[in-house]
């Protein structure tokens, strides 16, 4: 049962400190749920799922690592990762190398997304085995000699490869198999949505992109699953988790350690977000970094931003704590350090840099959000 209401998130806090975990406090370097507290995290800090006009199933930031090496630069590491949507998540928590993670979202269905994901990774011991699994396309020619293949060999091999539908409809019985030893989902839509989202890999691969539920791209030029997997730093070197093995061992192993935690909640919301910070605040951690993708855009139109920012106060920071913004450029004025026509622009903020400003009150629009004392 989804709990609500902001008096319920201390007595949610208490109860799941004093259940199953292997550890407390600052002092392990990794940190272990049981899948009882796993299951019981994801559901008591989540809040009811909302509307987006979007399934998001692949990332639309086509320039999602040009933060990479400022995140190296100021020293941002460990602590506590919150982020927001689907995988390119885990490309952030493979940089940070959180404690533990926190993705939430609006959407119930990356909640399911994320399960899905999470029985992708025990079912794949390597990056092509991963890829294998997710589009249902078999590695039986792939021919890595090396074991290690670069990310630009393993798109060009499933780039050439047609999925297997009788492969598909065996892993999704695997992964459905998988998923019911999370013990999260309920009922016969989360089940339904399971199979859904996992066809839509199947389907479209590599060209799977970013789309509007009501009309498509809008005339909009969104990357693609496969553009996304060859992103670049602004160095120009590859950085997405699949392009390292030592990146996706660590997130197959914060996996199975139940460490990634999907939770369904509202950045203004009154209980998700306050919930996540009692319950880090209460076993001495701190949010390291706290990945916003655009969802500011959504919340400023509509008024909410003095919740949204009442919760980031809340959280339980420290100075080093930042905030990774991607900033919609503008018809009117793009961000200043806008990379060629992207549709949006990555950059750091300090997270009490974010809350002071908020409070002299120098957001008076969305442009503010994004050119004022930003980092990259």
């Amino acid at each position: 049962m989804l709990r609500t209401g902001t008096g319920l998130a201390g007595l949610t806090v208490m109860l799941l400190l004093m259940t199953g975990c292997s550890g407390t406090g600052q002092a392990d370097s990794a940190v272990s749920f049981s899948p009882e507290r796993y299951a019981a995290l994801v559901d008591t800090l989540s809040e009811p799922g909302g509307f987006f006009d979007s399934d998001n199933l692949v990332s639309n930031e086509a320039g999602y690592l040009h933060v990479k090496h400022a995140l190296k630069r100021l020293g941002v590491e460990g602590g506590v990762y919150i982020g927001v949507g689907p995988d390119q998540n885990f490309t952030y928590i493979a940089q940070v190398r959180p404690r533990y993670a926190f993705i939430l979202d609006i959407r119930r269905d990356n909640l399911i997304e994320h399960l899905l994901y999470k029985a992708v990774f025990a079912l794949s011991e390597s990056r092509a085995e991963f890829l294998s699994m997710l589009f249902s396309k078999p590695l039986s020619q792939a021919g890595f000699s090396d074991g290690q293949p670069s990310i630009e060999a393993l798109v060009t091999y499933f780039d050439r490869t047609d999925g297997d539908e009788d492969l598909f409809r065996r892993n999704l019985e695997r992964i459905r198999v998988q998923i019911s030893t999370f013990e999260v989902l309920s009922g016969d839509r989360d089940t339904r949505r399971v199979s859904e989202l996992y066809r839509s890999f199947f389907e479209r691969h590599l060209d799977l992109r970013w789309e509007y539920r009501s009309d498509g791209d809008r005339g909009i030029s969104f990357i693609t699953y496969r553009t996304f997997l060859l992103g670049r730093d602004l160095e120009g070197a590859y950085g997405n988790f699949l392009a390292s093995d030592e990146d996706y061992r660590y997130i197959r192993d914060m996996q199975a350690r139940n460490a990634i935690i999907p939770v369904t909640g509202d950045f203004a919301g009154g209980h998700a977000l306050r919930a996540i910070g009692d319950f880090v605040r209460g076993r001495g951690d701190r949010i390291s970094v706290f990945y916003l993708s655009n969802v500011e855009y959504y919340l400023q139109p509509e008024g909410r931003l003095d919740e949204f920012a009442a919760n980031v106060r809340y959280l339980p920071t420290d100075g080093r704590s930042v905030l990774i913004r991607a900033f919609v450029n503008l018809r009117q004025r793009a961000h200043p350090l806008r990379v060629e026509r992207d549709l949006m622009t990555t950059v750091l903020q300090y997270t009490r840099s974010f809350s002071q400003l908020f409070a002299d009150g120098a957001y008076g629009s969305y442009l503010d959000l994004g050119v004022k004392n930003y980092m990259q």
